[in-house]
């Protein structure tokens, strides 16, 4: 039986979300499990020290809005069992949506398809994650975060808006929770291109993050986040892998 291939992608879209320290400690837990996830970085919008390639070098760039761009994902996934991580900026939807239009029923054939939305107190966090799932239905998996500045709070446009409860009876969700997000931290690692591992790792040269508050701070977020994946699990990685991961 050939294995399956697992694509992985966020949701381009609400800016300030907390987008990139997600993606950038998922692709981090991937490899804790011993896989080498392939990256790729759509965001062709962010050329600067935010983008994905700025934080992993590997991460190949791809002008999302160049014709048949997209098609190049089916390049990398040759190899049967392959991790893909994409990362989509804002305005990578239209072209997004058309390609799944085209060939969403052809990719289900030998990969497993996931979406990140990430909902933050911010409506239009919830207005954006509810776009992204009228446009690919039941094509894909949905993994939402909320990412909380404070525990259990600030999710009122998530709780109590009557589409969130259709999306979730429809599309069963996998749901997980950032808890005490500190986005003056974030910003400092987007500056600066750092992951959490660097600074764990204090593999870097920023006097700022030497400090043992700025490495409790990073090993905090890192737990928090590595347990958040670890429910969701059976999304993020492919069957035989989620059996392989446990073991």
């Amino acid at each position: 039986m050939i294995r399956r291939s697992t694509i992985i992608f966020t949701q381009g879209g609400k800016g300030g979300v907390g987008k990139t320290t997600v993606v950038t400690a998922l692709t981090a837990w991937i490899r804790t499990k011993g896989f080498d996830p392939i990256l790729l970085d759509f965001d062709s919008e962010n050329r600067d020290k935010s983008s994905f390639q700025s934080f992993y070098p590997e991460a190949q760039k791809i002008d999302i809005h160049a014709p048949d761009s997209l098609d190049r994902v089916f390049h990398f996934l040759e190899k049967p069992g392959t991790i893909l991580i994409a990362d989509q900026g804002a305005g990578s939807g239209a072209e997004t949506f058309s390609w799944f239009d085209r060939t969403a029923e052809i990719v289900r054939e030998f990969a497993n398809v996931n979406s990140i939305g990430i909902v933050t107190k911010d409506p239009g966090s919830v207005e954006s994650v509810l776009t992204w799932a009228y446009h690919l239905g039941d094509r894909v998996r949905y993994l939402i975060v909320l990412n909380e500045l404070v525990r259990g709070t600030g999710f009122d446009a998530w709780c109590t808006a009557p589409q969130v409860n259709e999306f979730i009876a429809a599309a069963q969700p996998s749901v997980i929770a950032f808890q005490n997000r500190n986005p003056d931290f974030e910003d400092m690692l987007r500056a600066n291109h750092l992951t959490l591992e660097k600074v764990i790792s204090r593999q870097h040269s920023i006097s700022w993050f030497h400090s043992l508050t700025r490495i409790v701070q990073a090993r905090r977020y890192q737990q928090e986040a590595y347990n958040a994946f670890e429910s969701a699990l059976h999304v993020l990685l492919p069957a035989d892998k989620t059996e392989m991961a446990a073991a």
